[in-house]
């Protein structure tokens, strides 16, 4: 859906009122420097959403699909990502510290100078050849105390 068909103001109205949007088709919406932490949105589509800079503290995007999401300097502290679709995703400079990637999609994803301190990444699919065509890049992300775990890291950038 395109942002000139979702009512952006009326949706946040709605997340904030019953703490979260899940299973909705939310793709391509520009959530640019909002506060969503603590949200629910799981099940839900943000595929392509412009995510640069916001607030996600320990929200919840469980079994989301972020395809080619932008999270480019998101504050997700804590953020649950456990079965998310992050395929192409741009999270590079976001604080992620104690995130929760279990089973998520990273394929071509890219994390580059990510804090992942103390973060949780177990049975993620990050390896390349991937559907995004690219390889997903660690480069200069913080794993500092990050527990990872039955993950093939092969083709993936971790320098």
């Amino acid at each position: 859906m395109s942002e000139s068909v979702l009512d952006k103001a009326g949706l946040l109205r709605r997340a904030r009122e019953t703490g979260g949007l899940v299973n909705e088709d939310l793709s391509g919406i520009d959530l640019q420097n909002e506060d969503l932490s603590g949200l629910d949105f799981s099940r839900s589509v943000l595929d392509g959403a412009n995510l640069k800079g916001a607030h996600l503290t320990e929200t919840r995007l469980h079994d989301a699909s972020l395809k080619g999401a932008d999270f480019t300097g998101a504050k997700a502290k804590r953020i649950y990502l456990v079965g998310a679709n992050l395929l192409g995703a741009n999270l590079s400079g976001a604080d992620m510290e104690g995130a929760f990637l279990s089973g998520a999609n990273v394929g071509g994803a890219d994390f580059t100078g990510v804090n992942l301190k103390k973060s949780r990444i177990g049975v993620v699919q990050a390896s390349f050849p991937n559907e995004s065509g690219r390889a997903t890049s660690f480069r200069n992300a913080d794993l500092e105390g990050a527990v990872i775990n039955a993950t093939d890291f092969r083709g993936v950038d971790l320098r």
